[in-house]
């Protein structure tokens, strides 16, 4: 990986170049060491921050590299997730919510998961602004907010996700959640099925509830 440049596009938001294949590399990587993979996708996002600078700009998630980039950026952040470094994730993702202002990655639910188990409910109650409470998201993260507050639970959102998102609540009380070839051809459909989001959600969370499981215990 040579030097990282941000360029305007033609679109007047921004563009990222240099980062090659770094995301796919890492991806790759990860068969031989999971440890080496995030240690190439963390260095690979720092050395794009230094390029940002303090720069106020949006990226072209249209653009194909530049959208890559942006998935390294989430990638990296999980990476430190994983690991329990979640202040560091909690600001890999701050950072890309500002670059993707469509918020293309729903970076604004995780980063409401993030806020509750650093226990920054301020910014957990800003961020639930952005989310539907109409959506299973909306009451699962209600019930992870009351439960870090009082280890206790909120019935009204425990009730709603059971009956209005049944799967949301199945996925997330099951004791197994296979990446199966089923999950993965319906993960690259137009229309994927709720128990398939459900799903995605619990691999973007499950390190929360490896450090967490008496939450998850509770709810089921």
């Amino acid at each position: 990986m040579g030097k990282i440049y941000i360029k305007p596009s033609s679109s007047g938001l921004w563009r990222v170049e240099g980062l090659g294949n770094t995301l796919r590399r890492s991806q790759e990587l990860e068969h031989e060491s999971w440890s080496q993979a995030a240690e190439m996708r963390f260095a690979a996002t720092q050395q794009l921050m230094d390029a940002i600078g303090d720069e106020d700009i949006v990226l072209d998630w249209n653009d194909g590299a530049t959208r890559s980039a942006m998935e390294l950026i989430y990638a990296a952040a999980t990476d430190q997730l994983i690991v329990g470094e979640t202040e560091t994730a909690t600001a890999l993702w701050e950072v890309l919510q500002a670059l993707d202002e469509e918020d293309h990655m729903s970076v604004s639910v995780i980063l409401a998961f993030c806020y509750v188990e650093l226990e920054d409910f301020e910014c957990w109650e800003e961020a639930m602004f952005d989310i539907s409470t109409k959506s299973p998201e909306y009451h699962l993260l209600t019930l992870w907010a009351t439960y870090r507050r009082t280890k206790g639970i909120e019935q009204d959102a425990l009730r709603a996700l059971r009956t209005r998102h049944k799967a949301w609540y199945e996925e997330f009380v099951a004791t197994e959640h296979p990446a199966d070839d089923e999950y993965l051809k319906d993960c690259r459909s137009e229309r994927p099925t709720p128990r398939t989001e459900a799903r995605e959600l619990w691999f973007a969370t499950e390190a929360l509830w490896q450090r967490n499981n008496d939450f998850i215990k509770l709810i089921r």
